[in-house]
């Protein structure tokens, strides 16, 4: 069990990472159709939460700058998980 203390440090460091990355902007889109919209929390509350016009603004630049969903979408699921917020969307046909 020599190797317990060379490794612990590195299990410590992963284990304390607060959240997926994000861009510097707190926000991105993955994916196609469908795609998550994965946004910071604390970048959601000030925007004014889910569905609030910034929100709504900052998810229609990101589909269109990736020209994703030129047709709209429709947003089904929803969560938090280790402070990001994640919205899946399908492209309308």
């Amino acid at each position: 069990m020599k190797f317990a203390p060379r490794i612990l440090p590195f299990v410590l460091t992963a284990s304390c990472t607060s959240s997926p990355a994000l861009p510097e902007k707190g926000y991105s889109v993955s994916g196609k159709d469908p795609f998550r919209f994965e946004v910071a929390t604390d970048l959601l509350r000030e925007w004014g939460g889910y569905g609030s016009p910034k929100f709504n603004q900052a998810l229609e630049e990101e589909l269109e700058r990736l020209r994703i969903c030129r047709n709209g979408y429709a947003l089904r699921n929803d969560g938090t998980r280790d402070r990001v917020f994640t919205a899946t969307g399908r492209c309308r046909s």
